[in-house]
């Protein structure tokens, strides 16, 4: 068995795979009883997150309860009691609503007995204020238990819905079908009434199983029944004889299967009155090369495996096989030795596992078998033994010998198994991971770790070794005027790290570990100065532009960066005003005294300020009293809710109204579709940003006239 290696360019390639995972998910929060500079790193800290959070500040009953009544929320992060509104109120109040919120409660230092009070008072976690991490974690955990939740309670009203048609489709149907439990008839459609001779199905609801067989098999019946359950078989097919409501007898092809009904567990009877049984060697369930039970044959007893490992004790494991060379035997040899290939390995497949195993062929190279153990020591053992009988096989095309190559993935189906698909997907990724480098070989599906849980001491030297290779580039999306008019077209510089492929990485996807390894004031001085001379180069070249340029929080602190930028406008002769310095409105709020310094030193130079993600925190006007801003960018987090509301929102119109009254410029982000643009026009949005305008390019090429 191999184990993959976690390398620097590992870790850049599987960020690489992300890059583009562009939108985050919105996270509605409340904040009770926190103060706004408690309330901003949080937010900060959600959105290094690549979470999108907007957080509402609380401190009475009155406000907690119209907040309630107001949407559907997140997270509730309170502190120990402050001021007049004690969170046992709250708490009590989400009780008599029903309403399913999470709350984590922070307190002032780790202590054993404020977590067991909190906890005791219902709160799901109790989190020292400090543990910026093991918050993070904490609001991780909660968010995706209650997504689980939401989506159980989803799942149970779809499953009430399936099952009313289900009922109605019964109803309707011209097959005889009954509901029982273990002894008596639940409901009988008129299909099934008639077939037993009476008039209305009512007639037959709470009659015992057996008075629908002769005297003779009603003790087979019962075993039958009674087998079915008890091996939790999915279905199953038998014959007896069955009894009209004038005694009179027919041949009954009876086959069971489980079912709901009034959300309770029972068994569905279709009966027929002529021997209808189906060949289980039926030509439609295999595959016609191989003998192997085909795609749909097989998922369908795959779906049966999973929903039996459902309630535990039921392990067993999955195998993929994939033809390494299958395409290279094509391609040497034609489809006619394909087909022999196939043939050989199915034989294996038969001679070297045991019937009991499900085996099939689910594509012209993949192969699968349902490997009924649930040890994984003997599930490695039978994989590997197959593995090697592969390799050593040869097959005969045309008095030439030809080998497999294979590899085999391997998956464990539990009671936490996902799809069928995807557990396919599964072992089909294992098998795939190592077949590029290695002709046979077996491998166990591994979960992949989140990049944010990956060794923080291997990403930051991945990061520095980048830096020091100069392996990032700039992009540039333009920002496009929606109401606004300019003379002078907008643009965003985007910072992108580069693999060992050139592949491009969004930096969200790597502040974290810029932030801990201290890089942030370095890569945004490397930023700036790009910036700087590829406007140098377009001035040149007679275009003027005005470009966005974030900047992070410890830059703010850098006491060179002024007196240093102001050294590059003069070296690159660049008008100050060509440059909007983007910073965070979280970041502001909670370092308000450093982002009024910075911001006062670069209007000194000429420069422009914008604070984006605005309307994220619960302190964004007295931010925007603070910081003396010509550019607003709205959170992106609004502009998705945009996309899916029915009409434009009350609160959305009038932040956007407040912001022009202010004299401010307002951009919007995340544009991904055109119905978003014309409710954004119709509230007065100067300027908008997003994929459906362009993507980030390497050039500023945007046809602002045509556009």
């Amino acid at each position: 068995m191999k184990e993959a290696v976690t390398t620097s360019d590992a870790l850049l390639q599987r960020l690489s795979d992300q890059r583009r995972q562009r939108l985050r998910k919105n996270v509605q929060l409340l904040f009770l009883g926190l103060k706004p500079e408690e309330t901003d790193p949080i937010i900060s800290l959600l959105r290094g997150a690549r979470l999108a959070p907007r957080g509402r500040q609380l401190n009475t009953e009155a406000e907690f309860l119209e907040a309630l009544s107001e949407r559907s929320w997140d997270l509730i992060i309170c502190t120990s009691e402050r001021e007049d509104f004690a969170i046992k109120h709250a708490m009590h109040h989400l009780k008599r609503f029903d309403k399913d919120i999470p709350v984590i409660q922070l307190v002032s230092h780790a202590d054993s007995q404020l977590s067991l009070q909190g906890l005791k008072a219902n709160m799901q976690a109790v989190v020292p204020l400090e543990e910026k991490e093991l918050l993070l974690i904490t609001i991780r955990r909660e968010l995706e238990h209650l997504e689980h939740r939401r989506r159980m309670r989803q799942a149970e009203a779809q499953l009430n819905e399936a099952e009313k048609r289900g009922k109605m489709l019964v109803e309707r149907s011209t097959l005889a079908i009954a509901y029982f439990d273990a002894e008596r008839l639940l409901l009988a459609n008129n299909a099934f009434a008639l077939l037993f001779g009476y008039d209305n199905p009512e007639k037959l609801e709470g009659k015992p199983i057996e008075q629908f067989v002769v005297p003779q098999d009603s003790n087979e019946l019962h075993e039958q029944v009674r087998y079915f359950a008890e091996e939790n078989l999915k279905e199953l097919i038998f014959q007896l004889t069955g009894r009209r409501a004038d005694d009179s007898n027919f041949n009954a092809h009876i086959e069971l299967q489980e079912t709901r009904m009034n959300s309770k567990a029972c068994i569905q009877v279709t009966i027929r009155a002529e021997n209808l049984q189906k060949s289980k060697k039926s030509f439609s369930e295999h595959d016609p090369i191989t003998g192997l039970y085909n795609t749909d044959f097989f998922q369908r007893r795959l779906d049966e495996t999973i929903q039996a490992a459902l309630p535990g004790g039921h392990d067993c494991h999955l195998f993929y096989i994939n033809i390494n060379n299958y395409k290279n035997i094509r391609a040497d040899y034609g489809s006619d030795c394909c087909d022999h290939i196939a043939r050989d390995l199915a034989d294996l497949l038969k001679t070297q596992i045991n019937p009991v195993h499900i085996k099939g062929r689910l594509s012209d190279a993949g192969f699968s078998v349902i490997f009924q153990d649930p040890s994984p020591d003997k599930a490695a053992a039978a994989a590997e033994k197959l593995c090697a009988a592969i390799t050593e096989h040869r097959s005969n095309i045309n008095n030439a010998e030809v080998a497999i190559t294979c590899s085999i993935g391997v998956t464990t189906i539990t009671d936490a198994s996902p799809s069928t698909s995807e557990q396919i997907q599964r072992a089909q990724s294992a098998a795939k991971s190592i077949s590029l480098n290695i002709e046979n070989d077996v491998m166990f599906y591994i979960a992949d770790t989140n990049p944010c849980e990956q060794d923080a001491s291997k990403a930051i030297n991945a990061l520095k070794s980048a830096i020091e290779k100069q392996q990032f580039k700039l992009l540039y999306q333009p920002i496009v005027p929606l109401s606004y008019n300019s003379q002078l077209s907008h643009y965003e510089a985007l910072l992108r790290l580069l693999d060992k492929n050139n592949n491009e990485i969004s930096p969200s996807l790597f502040l974290e570990a810029v932030e801990i390894a201290e890089l942030s004031t370095t890569m945004d001085r490397w930023v700036i100065q790009e910036c700087i001379r590829h406007l140098r180069e377009e001035l040149d070249s007679g275009n003027k532009h005005r470009l966005f340029i974030s900047v992070t929080k410890r830059t703010w602190g850098d006491p060179d960066i002024l007196l240093w930028l102001s050294e590059q406008l003069r070296e690159y002769r660049i008008p100050a005003d060509l440059l909007v310095f983007q910073i965070s409105e979280s970041d502001c709020s909670s370092h308000l005294t450093g982002a009024q310094a910075f911001v006062e030193g670069l209007k000194k130079l000429h420069c422009l300020i914008c604070i984006k993600h605005f309307g994220c925190s619960s302190n964004a006007n007295q931010v925007l009293r603070q910081i003396n801003a010509e550019y607003v960018k709205i959170d992106g987090s609004f502009v998705q809710e945009l996309a899916s509301a029915p009409a434009l929102d009350d609160t959305f119109e009038e932040m956007i109204e407040a912001l022009k009254s202010q004299g401010k410029i307002t951009i919007a982000p995340l544009i991904e579709d055109p119905k978003v643009m014309s409710r954004l026009w119709k509230s007065g949005v100067g300027l908008i940003q997003g994929y459906y305008l362009q993507p980030p390019r390497e050039k500023m090429d945007y046809d602002f006239f045509e556009g």
